[in-house]
């Protein structure tokens, strides 16, 4: 609930049940906010078992400034796909229960970025994709070969994914595509056909993003994978190089990207700015580490020394590793102590997960345990990203306080921008 907000001022509180808009019981966040689009709405708030009409006057346009648990009201579709690859498929037993939840919803995809297959649609969601012109929405292809695409997706059939785009495309929906390389099934020349039809739907595609498989220790009984050795990676990264000339030349815009994984674990380049098309896909790990080292000058020139001398030991993975060592070594001549920067091995996952977001509270317990043995610090970062829930948690349950306690020091989580980062050491801008 808004302070201050217009539904605030008309007697709604925080904890109501809203039951209908103008009569209507709202299935999602998107049945609630097209019903705004007029100056009188009337809400129907259930509260203490008793159900009050709220009829509210507004400027057109304008929101009520309500904020809701989630933004589905009938429960998140879920996905019918049994994907080879399907990280939930290779997660331990006894993590958090929101962790295991398959969604494949289109919703979900308008509203916060989550990538659907379109194979669990029903014709009354793509007419209501349509009606609400829910643009853009983020897809998981893989491959645009049917037969291919239904062996990835684990459905033993036939599963064609150009239709649908095309029929998206004929409503002006947009979307933004993804394919996961597994390597001897999905790279290759099928990258080359999924590529090359994607980019023949021309606007209706947005993006395509090329993410590299990842694999737990926890496959037992699952398809046998390869994950992308460092030559493969290469092959990719120059040949999404090649892809981005042509269609940044034919188009305007470079329409492919790869992941900032397959750069850093090749130990390559991370593309200037311009190659990401305004960053499209952020949330699925394009483009996070150049936006990263392009503030890394600003925040070293604003930056001012800490108050007092301050040890100060920072956790990451080993994927992001390089780029915190660069931001430390920018700053460290403003620095009364040497920061550490230490990578955490992923032990609960396995040790070719390198990402910082999937690191465990154990994990990084176990790590600072063995830095501060060497070496005493006054402060432990830890990045914010591992975190998840309400209260805020590592993937194998414990809080960011129980690791304070275990450690007897300061622990503080922090994000991935060099502001927060440098903000948590303490250095204040330099006036």
């Amino acid at each position: 609930m808004e302070p201050g907000g217009i539904a605030a001022a008309a007697g709604l509180q925080a904890g109501d049940q809203l039951l209908a808009v103008n009569g209507r019981r709202p299935r999602d966040l998107l049945d609630y906010k097209w019903s705004l689009t007029s100056d009188q709405v009337s809400l129907a708030v259930g509260r203490d078992s008793r159900e009050t009409v709220y009829d509210i006057e507004k400027p057109e346009e304008e929101e009520l400034g309500l904020t809701f648990a989630s933004p589905v009201f009938d429960g998140v579709m879920t996905c019918r796909n049994r994907c080879v690859f399907c990280f939930l498929d290779q997660l331990p037993p006894g993590l958090r229960p929101g962790l295991y939840v398959r969604d494949d919803d289109y919703r979900l995809s308008f509203l916060q970025g989550n990538f659907i297959t379109l194979s669990n649609l029903e014709p009354v969601d793509f007419r209501r994709i349509e009606e609400y012109r829910l643009s853009p929405l983020y897809v998981s292809v893989h491959a645009t070969d049917p037969g291919r695409r239904g062996m990835l997706l684990g459905t033993g059939g036939r599963e064609p994914i150009l239709p649908a785009i095309k029929r998206l495309a004929r409503a002006n929906i947009g979307v933004h595509t993804q394919v996961v390389i597994c390597p001897g099934l999905n790279d290759g020349d099928s990258l080359e056909e999924t590529v090359e039809d994607l980019a023949a739907l021309d606007r209706a595609v947005l993006s395509i993003g090329l993410v590299a498989v990842g694999l737990t220790r926890h496959r037992k009984g699952l398809p046998d994978l390869k994950l992308m050795a460092r030559p493969q990676a290469e092959a990719v990264l120059d040949r999404v190089e090649e892809w981005q000339r042509y269609f940044t030349r034919e188009r305007g815009r470079p329409l492919v990207h790869a992941a900032d994984e397959l750069y850093l674990s090749a130990g390559r380049t991370v593309p200037a700015a311009s190659a990401y098309d305004d960053f499209p896909q952020l949330e699925n790990g394009i483009g996070l580490a150049r936006l990263f080292l392009d503030r890394i000058p600003e925040a070293a020139r604003a930056r001012s020394a800490p108050d007092g001398p301050r040890r100060c030991l920072v956790l990451t993975g080993w994927l992001a590793k390089p780029l915190v060592e660069q931001l430390v070594n920018s700053v460290s001549r403003a620095l009364p102590e040497p920061i550490r920067v230490a990578p955490v091995t992923n032990r609960f996952f396995g040790n070719t997960v390198t990402v910082a977001g999937l690191l465990t509270g154990s994990d990084l317990l176990e790590a600072a345990r063995e830095q501060l043995a060497r070496e005493p610090a006054d402060l432990v970062l830890i990045p914010s990203a591992a975190l998840g829930g309400d209260p805020p948690a590592f993937l194998d349950g414990m809080t960011p306080g129980e690791l304070e306690r275990a450690l007897g020091l300061p622990v503080r989580p922090v994000g991935t921008g060099p502001d927060g980062l440098l903000g948590a050491m303490g250095m204040g801008y330099a006036q």
